[in-house]
């Protein structure tokens, strides 16, 4: 395996930042919702249509959707979790999309050789 100086700045970068962020912050692939709902309490403010309002998180597990509740002690923890992931699928795209470019350059060039 090459050393990684003959990457591109961009990628080395990514890369970079992609390790770090797996290595030091948890991650959750997932989206959050905010769902309005009712209780069920007939004497419940929500039973007259103030509904209770809070966060879900919703992950794909074995091709079916689940939707978590999310308690408001850990709102903000969870946040992190999914912009985290967010971010990782980021740098994933940059690193890609180097090579990418990395292989079509490749491929040029030996179709020149080719001919």
């Amino acid at each position: 395996m090459k050393h990684r100086s003959y990457l591109p700045e961009q990628e080395r970068a990514a890369r970079s930042k992609l390790s770090k962020l797996l290595h030091d912050k948890p991650f959750v692939a997932g989206s959050l919702v905010k769902m309005a709902r009712t209780c069920g309490k007939v004497t419940c403010k929500c039973a007259k249509g103030d509904k209770h309002v809070s966060w879900y998180l919703a992950v794909r597990h074995k091709a079916a959707r689940k939707m978590i509740c999310i308690p408001r002690t850990r709102e903000q923890e969870v946040m992190q979790w999914v912009n985290t992931y967010k971010e990782i699928a980021n740098q994933i795209d940059i690193v890609s999309q180097q090579c990418l470019e990395r292989l079509a350059i490749t491929d040029k060039k030996e179709r020149r050789r080719d001919s």
